[in-house]
């Protein structure tokens, strides 16, 4: 298996968790699973 072959496989896994998490409410962060909900720590004005 080369490099290739073994992040695409490591991608396919975390995208079947990700949405195995979604489909049983697990997701482990309270806030939100949408990357467009989070928010960068340079752009956070409670965070010095």
């Amino acid at each position: 298996m080369n490099n290739d072959d073994q992040i695409q496989h490591y991608l396919d896994l975390c995208k079947r968790i990700y949405l195995r998490m979604l489909a049983e409410g697990s997701w482990p962060w309270a806030d939100s699973p949408n990357s467009e909900d989070l928010i960068e720590s340079d752009d956070n004005p409670d965070d010095p």
